[in-house]
């Protein structure tokens, strides 16, 4: 029982991170769409890269052994998360 009200748990705060997820995407192309005028190379690479970014989101959550890989290849720390971004 405890077993299964853990994994509601797990897949509900996985549904809403993909949900905030879609949500910082999409707030990312509307300060592109806001701020740069849509003939600026940087919008297009802007846009450019979050369709890659959203692409490859898409591509990792519908590859159920791939995302299991990622997952294990995190935990031992043979792949990193850490992004700079400053």
């Amino acid at each position: 029982m405890f077993d299964s009200k853990e994994k509601d748990k797990e897949k509900r705060q996985a549904i809403k991170s993909f949900e905030n997820i879609k949500d910082a995407i999409t707030g990312i192309y509307q300060v592109l769409r806001i701020n740069i005028p849509k003939e600026d190379i940087y919008y297009q690479i802007g846009i450019d890269n979050i369709i890659a970014l959203y692409t490859n989101i898409l591509d990792l959550t519908t590859n159920k052994t791939g995302l299991e890989e990622i997952i294990e290849k995190v935990s031992k720390k043979e792949l990193h998360l850490d992004i700079p971004l400053d």
